[in-house]
């Protein structure tokens, strides 16, 4: 009897993965996504969902030992690692970083005396004032430090360069040795490494290589679903931190009115740790961060009460549009605060879904009767233009050309005062090969907007071309 209960508890849990791995693969193609890795975990059982192929047009599958970049979720390891310096009394959180630096650092303007304000713990909950990301000249602050939230790289980068010279270690020779190896993290580095020669998902070319040669604690750690899994299980268990400073990390330490986006009520749910965004839902409260480094994205999400874990990597630029779909089948419909709050995917999105069903069932050539025939059901029926361009690109993403010049075609009636919408059909004609439509709907992009100096090129090549 104790082994037919033992069968029949493994035949739920392998049905119950079966039909989470059906609905992945669903979701991601809907989106055009061609492969995902994906680690579920509840109170130490983990599961593994690999699907599909690492690249567009690539045959090489996707496996647990996959690897991908991380893009932002490597802040997070870094902040944990900052944290256990702190516990050392190696750095203050509250001691300004130019004093560990002689009072100077090459990004930032000497004249500015705001800079001098900046702390660890500004750094690792985003309040520096810091920009994303400066440029060539340096990073110019865009408010006073510490008076607002706005998220930064350069403000990691700046707190990487005080860690190296208080270790007297380079990042990734310190992340080795103090994260690593002892979590047993044996597929993760924030520089390339010749055992990720056959299994990058970025590939092992000369100029690939080049790319990861540098290690950068807000975007270069390379690493798989499993060894990330691996670092959240510690981090929620407090392992290699003081419990008060565990504790700090999952505290709110500023809000998630972010300086010059959009206000909106998900704001008022997403507030920001040491290190890890903070999450109130239906659920409980969660840690979580995002990683977007262009084609690679990347999502985690931890419950430290259910502790329960989640994380996903992908190369497709439509990675993050899936988070809260994939939530839902892993933990149960529910407000996903911090997706709104990103701002990925649609923002009509049972609108587009809607219509991409009616347009599945009776042809992409009928867009505009479907749009026509709900807004006579519903006049203030709509559909944003961003939205409409989006979806095209999705599925010129995924070689569906004409259906994706229907939908441009759509964006073109309902929007026509707009320069982007010829623009983009203009694309889809070009990747078609109809040059003459494709000049046509560039030059009257560039009679609505003299300067998309993107579309004058265009024309040029396509006329040089006839």
């Amino acid at each position: 009897m104790k082994k037919l209960s033992c069968a029949f508890i493994l035949l739920l849990v392998f049905t119950a993965a079966f039909s989470q791995e059906q609905k992945l693969k669903t979701i991601i193609s809907d989106e055009g996504i061609q492969g995902i890795q994906l680690v579920y975990a509840k109170k130490g059982k983990i599961t593994n969902y690999n699907i599909g192929t690492v690249s567009k047009g690539s045959d090489k599958k996707v496996t647990s030992n996959t690897i991908f970049e991380a893009a932002s979720l490597s802040k997070s390891v870094f902040a944990y690692e900052v944290l256990r310096l702190y516990d050392r009394g190696i750095i203050k959180l509250d001691t300004p970083l130019l004093n560990y630096m002689g009072g100077k650092y090459e990004r930032f303007d000497p004249q500015d005396t705001r800079y001098a304000k900046i702390t660890a713990r500004m750094v690792l909950r985003h309040t520096t004032g810091l920009p994303n990301w400066g440029d060539e000249k340096g990073a110019k602050l865009l408010f006073m430090p510490d008076s607002c939230f706005s998220y930064s790289g350069e403000g990691y980068v700046f707190l990487q360069r005080v860690v190296e010279k208080l270790t007297n270690k380079p990042l990734d020779k310190l992340m080795q040795e103090e994260v690593f190896t002892p979590l047993n993290m044996t597929a993760s580095s924030y520089t390339w490494e010749d055992k990720f020669d056959t299994v990058a998902a970025f590939g092992n070319s000369p100029e690939a290589i080049k790319r990861h040669k540098n290690a950068n604690a807000a975007y270069s750690l390379l690493t798989n679903a499993h060894d990330y899994t691996v670092f959240l299980q510690a981090l929620i268990a407090g392992r290699g931190l003081k419990p008060a400073t565990r504790q700090m990390m999952f505290e709110k330490s500023s809000e998630g009115n972010w300086f010059g986006h959009t206000v909106m009520e998900a704001n008022q749910h997403i507030n920001w740790g040491l290190g890890v965004g903070l999450q109130q839902n239906e659920l409980g409260n969660s840690i979580w961060h995002w990683g977007d480094n262009g084609d690679f994205k990347g999502f985690c999400i931890a419950f430290p009460g259910r502790q329960e874990i989640l994380v996903y990597f992908t190369y497709n630029r439509y990675g993050l549009n899936v988070t809260p779909d994939i939530l839902n089948v892993f933990f149960g419909k529910q407000t996903w605060w911090q997706a709104q709050w990103l701002e990925y995917g649609f923002k009509a999105d049972k609108e587009v879904k809607a219509l991409r069903k009616e347009l599945e069932k009776k042809g992409y050539n009928k867009a505009m009767e479907i749009v026509q025939k709900e807004k006579q059901k519903n006049p203030a029926y709509q559909i944003p233009e961003n939205d409409l361009n989006e979806f095209g690109f999705m599925l010129m993403n995924s070689d569906r050309k004409k259906d994706a010049a229907e939908i441009f075609k759509l964006n073109v009636s309902l929007y026509p005062n707009s320069a982007n919408v010829y623009d983009s059909l203009a694309e889809a004609y070009e990747a078609l090969g109809e040059k003459e439509l494709a000049i046509k709907n560039f030059k009257q992009s560039v009679a609505l907007n003299p300067k998309n100096e993107y579309a004058a090129e265009h024309i040029k090549k396509l006329e040089l071309s006839q």
